[in-house]
């Protein structure tokens, strides 16, 4: 799937679902300040319950898709690899965008961006390591066991002052287990 990344220098930053870029339903969208100089630097979709909807309705279709239902949890533990060392290559970039949109101190940002990349390292090397249980029952004829498995969408919702960081630290779990 090939698709055009947008990024904040566009100025506008439409919904991304599906693999596509797609405006609000509203046709709304939220400027972002610049802390520093009080002046709009990019817009944001302003996404309402049928922009939702739509990106649920994706992420369980992408759910069943083969390209990342069959893909194996050593493959997951090996992109989340690579997605450290491409937030370690672009870590002073990040915290400049970090910085910019939300006014947090450029040190801090750079501290966060030097161990961000490995919770994407932990929760990649955890990837082949989930494994269901055998159960023990009374009745030895009988398997009792259970199976560590995707059960379909998660929302996550974070800070404002640390965007960045903190959903990091609950999207790369989510990758890992897939």
């Amino acid at each position: 799937m090939k698709f055009k990344v947008a990024t904040i220098r566009d100025q506008r930053t439409p919904n991304f679902i599906a693999g596509e870029w797609h405006p609000p339903q509203s046709g709304n969208y939220l400027d972002s300040f610049d802390p520093s100089t009080g002046r709009v630097w990019y817009q944001a979709a302003d996404s309402g319950p049928d922009d939702v909807a739509a990106a649920v309705t994706a992420a369980q279709s992408a759910l069943k898709h083969p390209a990342w239902r069959d893909i194996s949890q050593s493959e997951r533990g090996r992109l989340l690899y690579r997605l450290a060392e491409l937030i370690e290559k672009n870590r002073e970039e990040l915290a400049q965008i970090e910085t910019q949109d939300n006014g947090k101190l450029i040190r801090e940002m750079r501290a966060q961006l030097t161990y961000l990349p490995d919770y994407y390292r932990y929760f990649a090397g955890m990837a082949d390591k989930l494994q269901g249980d055998v159960i023990p029952i009374n009745k030895p004829e009988t398997l009792n066991l259970t199976l560590r498995e995707p059960r379909g969408v998660v929302g996550i919702i974070v800070p404002w002052n640390s965007p960045l960081y903190m959903m990091s630290c609950h999207v790369a779990a989510c990758l890992a287990v897939g």
